[in-house]
């Protein structure tokens, strides 16, 4: 048996990438195998951080970096489909007093990029490497990529995404084995009801940082966040004109997309501009389905998976990237704490199954109400049937502005902190909103 455990890390995306930066901050060893041939390709995706996913971020040091690059969301106005505004409310005031931290909105890549940068021992990233199989040997896995590459580690945690090889290599292991823990059909009964256009425009006439307007109408929700530079992230939800069930998820094409958008272009995103006007100014697009599960088991002897291999949320939230950020960090929490207890000396199958179980199960609960929370918005902007309607256009209006920012993210209070990471330092005063000074913040740091 060797003397250091190591951890094989498949998928370079958030996940992927703060399970390393935790992991070498703990001094555990590594490895991480990213399909693409690049960290941080060019995609097309944004990503919201309301104030739990930048609490994560400031416990993985690499706050000022994000703050730095990624807008702020101010202020939200929703509009239904005939241009008629619904309601409006301010997000920092409330934000900031409740939470101590802002929402942030940038390019996914970006905070890849932040991210893989912290990384001291960026040789254990190995690029164009997607993973074909896993065995258990001995006490160790051995996974070998589609290049034919072989790697060993203890253990390998599938930070791969939907349609991650990892999660599938876990359920093919476990019916050779023989074992009825992830049932008889896995994934059979994941749902996808939405898809979505996601892009990235240029600045579009008025438009200014920290704008987060809605369109809402039936089965179907526009929007858009304004960031730096005022670049424009926007998205165009919709429903799919049947329910899919099953893991072989639906794939659309650009004509399609084509067809669904053109649907909203004449939408009236804020007084003299349209969903069109923005579209016609994107640099890029992606069209994809939205599934919506939660896996009851994450793992299998010594594969575990996070993020959205095992729990996907709809985007609408904002809470996804959040979720796979809060696993991961509670997944490497647990693995030091059994390693701590071990002399740091590598895991038996029964400390990893030990260590895997928590992490299940310190997460499941919130992870379950993520989701179900997600959805809840997705049908209520989609207005899936006539009380979501009714409520989003004549009701929301009237109901206090600091509870509809405390809905809306809900998601935002009760994150998991690391704590084997120096605590999130607020940047904001908790009941008044005021900004920190630099001092206090400095003060904190040197306390964790």
């Amino acid at each position: 048996m060797s003397d250091q455990f190591k951890v094989a890390i498949a998928g370079g995306g958030l996940a992927g990438l703060a399970l390393a930066v935790h992991l070498e901050t703990l001094g555990i060893d590594w490895i991480l195998l990213e399909a693409y041939e690049e960290i941080a390709p060019e995609l097309g995706a944004s990503i919201g951080l309301p104030p739990n996913g930048m609490q994560v971020l400031d416990q993985l040091g690499v706050y000022d970096e994000v703050a730095a690059q990624a807008g702020t969301g101010s202020s939200v106005v929703a509009y239904d489909g005939d241009g008629n505004k619904m309601y409006d409310f301010e997000l920092l005031p409330r934000m900031r007093a409740t939470h101590g931290f802002d929402l942030r909105f940038t390019e996914r890549r970006t905070i890849l990029k932040i991210l893989y940068d912290k990384i001291q021992a960026k040789e254990k990233v190995h690029t164009s490497k997607r993973v074909n199989k896993i065995e258990h040997v001995g006490d160790k896995v051995q996974i070998t990529t589609l290049d034919g590459s072989s790697y060993t580690a203890d253990i390998v945690i599938g930070a791969d995404g939907i349609h991650s090889p990892v999660r599938g290599e876990m359920w093919r292991n476990a019916a050779e084995d023989g074992s009825k823990v992830f049932g008889e059909n896995p994934g059979a009964d994941v749902m996808t009801e939405y898809g979505c256009t996601f892009g990235i425009s240029e600045p579009t006439n008025d438009l200014k940082e920290g704008d987060l307007r809605h369109v809402h109408r039936k089965d179907a929700a526009v929007g858009y966040i304004v960031g730096r530079r005022d670049i424009v992230y926007w998205f165009h939800f919709f429903k799919l004109p049947q329910k899919h069930m099953g893991i072989d998820f639906p794939r659309f094409t650009k004509e399609q997309e084509k067809e669904f958008t053109d649907q909203d272009l004449d939408r009236v995103m804020t007084p003299g501009t349209t969903f069109g006007d923005i579209y016609k100014n994107k640099t890029i697009s992606i069209i994809t389905a939205l599934p919506n599960h939660r896996f009851p088991r994450w793992h299998y002897r010594r594969i575990f998976c996070v993020g959205d291999a095992v729990t996907k949320s709809q985007p609408i939230a904002g809470q996804g990237g959040c979720s796979a950020l809060e696993s991961s960090v509670a997944l490497v929490d647990h693995l030091y704490a059994a390693l701590k207890e071990n002399d740091m000396k590598p895991l038996s199958n029964e400390q990893v199954e030990d260590a895997f179980t928590k992490t299940t199960e310190v997460r499941k609960e919130r992870s379950t109400t993520v989701i179900n929370e997600g959805l809840l918005y997705m049908k209520f902007a989609s207005w899936s049937n006539f009380l979501y309607r009714l409520i989003d256009k004549y009701i929301v209006r009237l109901v206090p502005k600091t509870t509809m920012v405390d809905l809306m993210f809900s998601g935002a209070a009760g994150g998991y902190h690391s704590n084997t990471l120096p605590a999130p330092v607020d940047r904001y005063v908790k009941g008044t909103g005021e900004p920190v000074s630099a001092k206090k913040i400095d003060e904190a740091d040197d306390e964790n």
